[in-house]
């Protein structure tokens, strides 16, 4: 019987918060104000980044593991509609193929050539290379920083600073 009560009690604790969101219209001057502000790296600012992120995680708090990843994407999304904030179809944001679906391609073009071992790998890596050759500079940035004896922040300063050297 108390365990029941719990449960209705935790029911009606998340069903008013929900009841309270679907009636309360966002306000979209706000958004549209912000969002004529970004600049290309970073569309949305990460303050506001941030205060949505709590705001999803407190809405989605009885969430974990991939129900709680999807429904996070789907609500920061919702609350930033004219930005594309996350890969979708195999493309990120920008346009580009993912790692994952040009490894997946890269990996049936070099299954049709009937390859193995150390040519295989090489032919993998030209083609990924060959397909995504941003990601290569910046694996070899990171390469590079890590002979140095570079980990952590350092790490990641100096591959934003070699790939964007690379890209200039």
């Amino acid at each position: 019987m108390r365990f029941a009560l719990i449960l209705a009690g935790l029911t009606l604790g998340l069903a008013a918060p929900l009841a309270a969101q679907s009636t309360a219209p966002a306000p979209a001057p706000v958004r549209a104000a912000t969002t004529a502000t970004t600049t290309a790296d970073e569309p949305v600012p990460r303050a506001e980044r941030a205060k949505a992120r709590q705001d999803c995680l407190a809405e989605n708090v009885a969430l974990s593991g991939d129900d709680l990843r999807a429904a996070m994407r789907r609500c920061i999304q919702a609350k930033f509609p004219g930005v594309q904030l996350y890969a979708r179809d195999g493309l990120t944001r920008d346009g580009k193929p993912t790692a994952a679906t040009v490894r997946a391609a890269c990996k049936e073009e070099v299954d049709g050539r009937n390859l193995s071992g150390s040519t295989r790998t090489a032919a993998l890596v030209a083609c990924f290379n060959a397909k995504r050759p941003d990601l290569a500079q910046r694996a070899e940035c990171r390469k590079e920083a890590r002979d140095k004896g570079l980990d952590g922040e350092p790490l990641r300063k100096a591959v934003d600073a070699c790939a964007r050297e690379a890209r200039s």
